[in-house]
């Protein structure tokens, strides 16, 4: 697979082009059934399959709202954006906002965005990996996505971000701060402990020295 990686805050994308093409009829029905909308994916799409609808129903088997947090505390995810029509351009724009918690109605929040550049500018789809980092994104939100081209919007969706929120990993950055500070204090409180329990030994024992001398 092909890679072009656009890197800008909190946000990395790497645009995966599938090896021999899909079939132009397997390719239509998912860009007609999907058509505006940007699918979320727990897997990359295979470059072929067995039947006419094979892709549709991986898209629907592996459809995702929800992306938890990996070992680093970041969102690593795949997504599909499907075009009404051809772009006409090899140049869109990914734009990302945060809509809250997924509680209420909230003001949109810009995030970020990736300027992307396609490898054909009649393409009806985009797929992509996409790695959202923090401290721009944040996890127990939701948030907004669309592709932008000629700065009309072509494609939308919407995702959730589940894991150790960053005022949580804060608290427990604090926490382990103070563990350590206490830690270093008791270190050197023994250490002057020490230091005196010497001291007070070496006094005793030139008093008994001074003691013997004047026998």
């Amino acid at each position: 697979m092909k890679k072009n990686v656009t890197k800008t805050v909190g946000i990395t994308f790497a645009l995966l082009i599938l090896v021999g093409a899909l079939h132009t009829v397997l390719a239509a029905n998912a860009e007609n059934m999907f058509a505006g909308k940007i699918v979320v994916l727990d897997a990359i799409p295979p470059s072929w399959f067995n039947t006419k609808n094979g892709f549709v129903n991986f898209l629907k088997k592996h459809r995702t709202d929800v992306i938890h947090a990996n070992e680093d505390n970041e969102w690593n995810f795949k997504a599909m954006a499907f075009f009404r029509k051809p772009l006409g351009d090899y140049e869109v724009e990914m734009v990302f906002y945060d809509v809250g918690d997924g509680t209420g109605n909230a003001m949109r929040e810009f995030r970020g965005s990736v300027t992307q550049y396609t490898q054909d500018r009649n393409a009806k789809s985009l797929l992509g990996r996409t790695v959202l980092t923090r401290p721009t994104f944040d996890a127990n939100r939701k948030y907004f996505v669309e592709v932008q081209s000629h700065g009309k919007t072509v494609a939308t969706g919407t995702f959730s971000t589940k894991g150790i929120s960053q005022s949580q990993l804060d608290q427990e950055k604090r926490i382990e701060h103070q563990q350590k500070e206490m830690q270093k204090s008791m270190e050197e409180l023994k250490r002057k402990a020490e230091e005196q329990e010497r001291k007070e030994q070496e006094q005793k024992k030139k008093d008994a020295a001074a003691g013997d001398d004047l026998f």
